[in-house]
């Protein structure tokens, strides 16, 4: 049994390399973009603190201003593209966006105002943990 080479290299056309960039636009601004987000999402979890205490004064303030300020650490870490706090800080925005996004309705009867605060901060995790997913969000320092 005899094989011949019915495709030589020879007749095949040499295109020049061609390097295809697969990435959309959006994904060499994806970790400036998730950070300006997460800082979106601290600034309001302030003003979300605000509310909560205007409606329930008798909350601790100790725990509500210790949590937003190892939240800020994180975020600063994030910043410094730590992978740990990448991975973290998105899996704090998903869970919180699952936790806390079904309750909306309820805080919406309560007081408008704190759900409209608590919505953006929604928004603005999940889109940080979105930008934070993406391929060039990912850097090697840890």
């Amino acid at each position: 049994m005899t094989t011949t080479n019915t495709y030589s290299n020879e007749a095949a056309p040499q295109s020049t390399s061609r390097s295809f960039d697969l990435h959309a636009p959006w994904t060499q601004q994806a970790l400036s973009t998730a950070i300006a987000c997460l800082g979106v999402a601290y600034v309001l979890s302030w003003a979300e603190m605000g509310l909560a205490l205007m409606v329930g004064p008798d909350e601790p303030l100790a725990p509500l201003v210790a949590s937003r300020i190892l939240v800020g650490g994180l975020y600063a870490c994030v910043a410094m593209r730590f992978q740990w706090a990448r991975w973290t800080a998105i899996a704090l925005g998903v869970a919180s966006v699952a936790i806390v996004g079904p309750m909306l309705a309820a805080e919406w009867r309560v007081l408008p105002t704190a759900a409209v605060v608590t919505g953006a901060v929604l928004v603005a995790k999940l889109a940080a943990s979105i930008f934070l997913l993406s391929p060039n969000a990912a850097h090697e320092k840890d």
